[in-house]
């Protein structure tokens, strides 16, 4: 049965508010206290300890809260999220497609695809400025279900917390990924609309073997896709931008 409005944005409302507060762990969270580091003068960073080769490390990688990270630009610092975060996302997602085309009656991949494209869309929007949850889910239905709606009418649902310990934190991040991805799961009617990967690699993705390297360059092609519209969602509605 479809879904109406109302159920989607009941389903975005809880992506957000499970979305919103991982973006800003991977942005703001330093529980070692290594992305101030990064500010200091070179001769206190060179990676001649652990802790000064993992300042070395985020420094390199331009991590959010690092000198690297103020150096950016806005678009770079989108890109960035697509970059670095997306990449990692997509291996996850293309996994399951290694084990062929049984991943069919069980579509995990799909769920973390969108899931995936959920947490990168929100993260670019951000970086413009996008931070309203009625925006923000008036974003999602419009970039990855082609559905116009609004959230004017929503009970917000409470937001995640995580906590501060280091090894606790990760678990609650990869949790709260599984989280998205099952609860899109309500969705499955609706996810064929989001970016998808062209025809052609879709159809390796169900081979035994080659389906994961196929699944990973299909999913950067769906993923690179879903940001693009975002970025264009953006430009078509100023008024959503927080200044």
């Amino acid at each position: 049965m479809a879904l109406n409005d109302a159920q989607i944005v009941t389903i975005l409302d809880r992506t957000v508010a499970v979305a919103d507060p991982i973006l800003d762990v991977l942005a703001h969270s330093d529980p070692f206290d290594l992305k101030r580091r990064t500010h200091a003068r070179l001769l206190d960073r060179l990676p001649l300890s652990p802790g000064n080769a993992a300042v070395a490390a985020l420094q390199a990688a331009d991590w959010p809260g690092t000198a690297g990270w103020d150096a950016l630009s806005m678009n770079q610092r989108a890109d960035w999220w697509v970059d670095r975060i997306g990449a990692v996302n997509t291996v996850a997602v293309a996994f399951p497609s290694m084990f062929g085309a049984w991943t069919r009656k069980v579509p995990i991949g799909a769920f973390l695809g969108a899931a995936s494209q959920a947490l990168m869309v929100l993260a670019v929007g951000r970086e413009y400025g996008v931070v309203d949850r009625a925006e923000q889910i008036a974003m999602l239905g419009s970039v990855l279900f082609g559905r116009e709606v609004s959230a004017a009418c929503a009970k917000p649902a409470v937001r995640q917390e995580f906590p501060e310990d280091g090894s606790a934190l990760a678990k609650a991040v990869l949790k709260g990924l599984w989280d998205i991805a099952w609860g899109l799961r309500s969705l499955d009617k609706a996810l064929g609309a989001r970016p998808q990967a062209p025809r052609l690699i879709s159809s390796l993705m169900w081979l035994p073997l080659v389906g994961g390297p196929a699944a990973y360059l299909g999913e950067r092609v769906a993923l690179c896709r879903a940001v693009g519209a975002s970025r264009q969602w953006i430009v078509d509605h100023r008024t959503a931008i927080d200044v």
